[in-house]
């Protein structure tokens, strides 16, 4: 099992190397390249390195998938299936285009719309949809009747990183969101109390996918419990996290629920964040 880890540990390091610091360095099969421009070099760059991930065991990675043709008879079924297409529940796709209907955007324009509000989707450069559709799970959780659970956040400067104790319990603040977020769709996409606060210290550079380790987060001890232990996909990200406890979790990772109303997380002086920086020597 430790020799697995290593192996996995190896190849995660050495993509990151390869891939995110230097674009198209991974030897990709020729009948991806051949005749094929830039922007689409690039989708099939990203298509196979998030493959390569999934089989890393990365089981809340996107399925992503290509667009070319999106099925449906009329422009709103489109958008739905483009929304679908790139990793969204269908009810969630359903309500963004309600939502963008109620703003006057109908027929043809209604998928070119989505499209744009997108952006470069294949490399996790949205234009505005991910808000859109954070805002339509926080209206379906509403009208599902989810509970709120509200947890506390300690400032990296309020609290010792050697004992895990609490030095300033004055700076801890409060954070509300519905069941079945996760800590990083609160810190990005929250619009409950404090929720924009917590984004302040939570970079979320890959966009929830479990492609990086800036959303840690540190649980306190008699919390952990109920958390749980992280995966062993979600212990080769950690490890490569800034200065990783006992007690850290990738926040992607921590769906909030009814047991989880009064959580306390500890938030890192730093992150180490993937796409700039690789942990180790080469």
């Amino acid at each position: 099992r430790a020799v697995e880890r290593e192996r996995r540990r190896t190849i995660l390091t050495n993509l990151r190397r390869t891939s995110m610091m230097r674009k198209m360095v991974i030897p990709l099969p020729r009948r991806f390249l051949r005749g094929r421009h830039h922007y689409q070099r690039q989708f099939y760059y990203f298509h196979y390195t998030s493959h390569l991930s999934c089989r890393l065991g990365n089981n809340r990675h996107r399925n992503f998938s290509r667009t070319s043709s999106i099925g449906g008879s009329t422009p709103d079924d489109k958008a739905i299936a483009f929304i679908v297409s790139i990793g969204h529940e269908r009810n969630v796709a359903e309500g963004v285009v309600k939502a963008l209907k109620s703003s006057g955007i109908s027929g043809e324009s209604m998928l070119s719309m989505v499209r744009s509000m997108a952006g470069r989707w294949e490399v996790g450069e949205d234009a505005g949809l991910e808000t859109l559709i954070a805002s339509v799970r926080e209206d379906l959780a509403r009208s599902e009747g989810k509970k709120e659970v509200k947890f506390w956040c300690v400032p990296s400067n309020a609290w010792d990183e050697e004992t895990c104790a609490i030095t300033n319990h004055d700076a801890k603040f409060s954070v509300l969101a519905f069941e079945g977020m996760s800590i990083t769709d609160v810190a990005k996409f929250g619009s409950g109390e404090n929720a924009s606060v917590l984004g302040e210290y939570l970079d979320c550079a890959c966009s929830g996918i479990m492609a990086c380790s800036t959303c840690q987060v540190v649980v306190d001890k008699k919390w952990f419990d109920i958390v749980g232990n992280p995966e062993e996909a979600e212990q080769d990200m950690l490890d490569l996290a800034y200065n990783p406890q006992e007690c850290s979790r990738l926040g992607c990772q921590i769906v909030l629920d009814s047991t989880m109303n009064g959580l306390l997380l500890m938030l890192p002086k730093g992150s180490n964040n993937m796409m700039d920086n690789i942990p180790f020597d080469d």
